[in-house]
């Protein structure tokens, strides 16, 4: 059976570390036969979350800007693989402003009651996590991999598992590590299993 993957991009750098690991996952997601999108979250126009409570009526967010087709796509893809680097120990900026506006999702699931993925036998969905972060802190993704479970589970999306990488800062740099592709590549052809 055919899947459709999102790939998100979230890297301010269009050729950054975890750009180009989401770029090798979606060369295998088609070699394997499957199809793949890949959206720029930095070249969406969107507004960050206001916190106005619009969405908690209907979960339908008082903006209409490029985050209601993202959402569209998320909704509507079978696998997602989140790619975005590590700044100050959590999410870059804009995977979290992306974040922030999927509020509607949380109203529509846990306060209207309503259900995200209107087909059962589309569950469960799954998703995966690559990322890049300078520093080799022990703790450096624990804030981050938090931050995507629970955007995951908004999508009523499993954690199918994470490509993690420490050390890595100067643009490029994923390419000179020994192991990256070749689990990138594991990762993403288990996704599609």
């Amino acid at each position: 059976m055919e899947l459709s993957v999102l790939g998100l991009a979230c890297s301010p750098r269009r050729h950054g570390n975890t750009t180009i690991l989401l770029h090798h996952a979606m060369e295998q997601v088609r070699a394997l036969g499957h199809r793949g999108e890949t959206v720029y979250v930095t070249e969406l126009d969107f507004s960050q979350c206001q916190g106005c409570n619009a969405c908690s009526v209907k979960g339908i967010c008082k903006f209409k800007d490029d985050i209601q087709v993202l959402s569209e796509r998320l909704v509507a893809a079978d696998r997602i693989i989140l790619a975005a680097p590590i700044f100050f120990m959590g999410v870059n900026a804009q995977t979290k402003a992306m974040v922030d506006r999927m509020q509607p999702f949380w109203a529509k699931k846990y306060l209207l009651k309503q259900p995200i993925i209107e087909d059962p036998s589309r569950l469960p969905r799954r998703g995966l996590f690559f990322s890049a972060a300078g520093t080799n802190r022990e703790e450096v993704f624990d804030c981050a991999k938090k931050t995507v479970q629970t955007f995951f589970n908004m999508f009523d999306i499993k954690y199918a598992g994470d490509c993690l990488y420490k050390g890595v800062d100067d643009a490029g740099e994923i390419r000179r590590h020994a192991t990256a592709f070749a689990e990138v590549k594991q990762a993403v052809t288990e996704l599609l299993t």
